[in-house]
């Protein structure tokens, strides 16, 4: 490289991180102003946003499993979290079973029918063109959601969740209710949890490689097929864990599936594909803006008499913003690399 390309060069990295810097100072600067305005609501929404987030962690880490590892892309990942949460109410309401039970066991079933979506169908699409795979569970997500529709009807539900998880907790400035907190904390196990079954154990060691090199794997005794089966088990279970979660929160509806799946791979996108702290990291920030844009323009609109910059709204586009700006400064999302789940 010659010195004058080099110098450019230079000077390009270094406007590069100088608008990086004013950018997050101005984002930061803004956080600042709209908790100073109104503290209450500011913490109130910013927790609001982390438990959406992490819910969305759920539903993508799944989805970014079963995209990285079996490089499927399962549109019917939507419908399975909608299947936890109506799971939910089934067997609380129905069976009348204890939300601790009712947290363990639904996974496990949507799971199971996850493995027999994927026994039946996905199993054939495998070496096929992604676009095969895509249509195959965009039809078994309508299938899924007509069956819900079917058994338990157009209406909304709603379940109740523990006393104990109901109470809230005094944050100063606000109070929040223990379940959004038991959500962030048993979503941020698992995600621990997952992480280190895919890059510390034997299991997920063997599943990487059989990935890279089915054949070879297959050579050395890795039995590819149970394994992949075991894959798509957990990345559903985790959708099914996070409908349940989010069934306990809110009203439950039938379009709480494409809504989430859409998110989801919004997420995705931003993250990069194949990287699961990308998702990770993605799915929170998706999930504050989501919530906290609306409130500091509130603020703003509070400090200089603008009404006009109250726009509530906003919050259901700002994804979609963020993942169009990633996009325009970094085409493999954030933290998306060539290789494997990096």
């Amino acid at each position: 490289m010659t010195a004058p390309l080099a110098r450019s060069v230079t000077v390009g990295e270094r406007r590069f991180s100088t608008g990086w810097l004013a950018f997050w100072g101005c984002v930061i600067a803004l956080l600042g102003v709209s908790f100073a305005v109104q503290p209450g609501l500011f913490v109130d929404q910013a927790v609001s946003g982390l438990v959406y987030g992490m819910i969305l962690v759920l539903v993508t880490l799944g989805l970014s499993i079963i995209l990285g590892l079996l490089g499927v892309v399962n549109f019917a990942h939507g419908s399975l979290f909608m299947l936890g949460a109506y799971l939910t109410f089934h067997a609380m309401t129905v069976w009348g079973l204890p939300f601790y039970v009712t947290l363990l066991l639904v996974p496990i079933g949507v799971g199971i029918v996850g493995v027999v979506m994927e026994r039946l169908v996905l199993q054939h699409v495998y070496d096929e063109n992604p676009l095969i795979g895509f249509l195959a569970t965009f039809g078994l997500a309508l299938m899924l959601e007509e069956a819900i529709r079917a058994v338990w009807g157009s209406s909304p539900l709603t379940v109740d969740v523990p006393v104990e998880l109901a109470t809230g907790v005094d944050l100063l400035v606000t109070s929040v209710a223990r379940f959004r907190l038991f959500t962030v904390a048993l979503a941020t196990v698992t995600v621990i949890g997952v992480y280190l079954l895919i890059t510390r154990t034997n299991f997920g060691l063997s599943v990487r490689a059989g990935v890279l090199d089915r054949e070879m794997a297959e050579f050395l005794g890795v039995n590819m097929p149970v394994r992949f089966v075991l894959v798509f088990f957990l990345g559903t279970a985790i959708a099914g864990l996070g409908g349940v979660l989010r069934g306990a929160e809110i009203t439950m509806d039938l379009g709480m599936g494409q809504s989430m799946v859409i998110l989801a791979f919004v997420v995705v996108v931003i993250g990069g594909v194949g990287s699961l702290f990308g998702s990770v990291v993605a799915g929170i920030i998706v999930g504050e803006t989501m919530y906290l844009t609306p409130t500091v323009l509130r603020s703003l609109s509070i400090l200089t008499g603008v009404e006009a910059l109250e726009i509530q709204a906003v919050g259901g586009i700002m994804p979609y913003l963020v993942m169009i700006g990633v996009l325009l400064v970094r085409p493999r999302g954030l933290f998306g690399q060539e290789g494997f789940l990096e």
